[in-house]
Parts: structure tokens; sequence; C-alpha cells
């Protein structure tokens, strides 16, 4: 008996906008599902490591007022930042929107090269294209010995 092979085809291009947020919403239902059913787990690990219930603390001992408080802050913050960011950005994109300040270095000729390093010229396209080279310095930076 042959085994048949389905092909699995994904198009996500081709799905409309509706079948898009359908299946974001389905996907987010079963991974909210499937935390949910690790929420016994996660209590067993933090009652053993002696960790109070955010019940007790947040709601019977009044933590909740200074939890929003404490978030507003930082969510004015946050924003600040992001502001802030944001208008340094802008203002860098309209100042340099037309130029191109990326140039290539000035090319070193192989002369020039063999010479700082004290090393023949004709040897140089031999180390360039060797897969690896071993090469001893002495105290100045200077290749001493060159092993192929």
């Amino acid at each position: 008996m042959a085994v048949v092979e389905k092909e699995i085809i994904q198009a996500p291009e081709l799905l409309t906008a509706r079948e898009r947020a359908r299946d974001t919403v389905v996907t987010a239902a079963m991974w909210a599902l499937y935390l949910y059913l690790w929420v016994p787990l996660i209590s067993l690990f933090a009652w053993v490591l002696g960790f109070e219930l955010a019940y007790d603390i947040m709601i019977r001992s009044g933590g909740a007022q200074d939890l929003g408080s404490i978030l507003l802050f930082y969510g004015v913050i946050i924003g600040v930042i992001f502001c802030v960011v944001t208008a340094w950005s802008l203002i860098n994109r309209v100042r340099y929107r037309r130029q191109n300040r990326r140039h290539l270095g000035r090319s070193v000729a192989d002369e020039a090269i063999a010479a700082f390093f004290g090393v023949d010229p004709a040897t140089l396209p031999a180390l360039r294209q060797a897969r690896r080279v071993r090469l001893d310095f002495d105290a100045a930076g200077r290749p001493v010995a060159i092993d192929d």
C-alpha cells in the first residue's frame, strides 16, 4: 500500500482580513487556555517558595490604588521617552534627508601595504587567497614569519 503525502500550502497573502483576524483570535484564545492550564502548577510553586497570594495584597490591603498610580506614573514617563525619541528621529530625518554621509574609505595601494608591513609585494595576493595564514609579529607590529 502506497503512502500518500499531502502537501501543505501556505499562502497567507491569499487570506482576507476577516480570515486573518479570525485566525489571530483563535490562536490567542488557545494560548490563553494553555496558559490557564498552567495556573495551578505556578500557584503551587509560588506557595512552596513562600509568595503570598496577589489577591491578599492587592485587594484586601488596598494595594490596587497604589498600583494604579504607579502604572500611571510609569505610563507618563514612557510616553515622554517615546515623544523625545520620535522627535529626535524626525528632526534628524529632516536634517539629513538629502545627504548621503556614507562613503568608502580611500583605497591603499598594495605597494604601500607591503612597505608598511615590510613584506614582499608579490606575497600579498597569495596571503589574500590563502585559507589559513599564520603570522608572527615583532614588538613593532611588523610580520616576522609567514607560514601558509
